[in-house]
């Protein structure tokens, strides 16, 4: 297997990490439907999204990727960080 192959392999496995992760988070959220009469899944989903955002966030300035992060992710950091900080009328 030369360099390109192993490099290759790495982000397959990576991008499936990240994909199994992502819907262990999705399920988990979704299991939490119809657990409080009061509380609907549009407000579930729109509190997790916000947890979400800040969380990512932090990862996007994280001091270690800080400096590699490109002009693409950072518009996407900024976005997530516009609908954390929207008024829940907005969402």
């Amino acid at each position: 297997m030369d360099k390109h192959d192993e490099l290759e392999g790495q982000f397959q496995e990576a991008d499936a990490a990240i994909e199994r992760a992502v819907i262990a988070f999705a399920n988990k959220i979704e299991q939490l439907f119809g657990r409080w009469e009061a509380v609907t899944p549009s407000y579930i989903v729109q509190r997790a999204l916000g947890e979400l955002c800040e969380e990512m966030i932090k990862l996007a300035d994280h001091p270690v990727i800080a400096d590699f992060v490109g002009p693409a992710t950072l518009r996407l950091s900024n976005a997530l960080a516009d609908y954390r900080d929207a008024l829940p009328r907005e969402r």
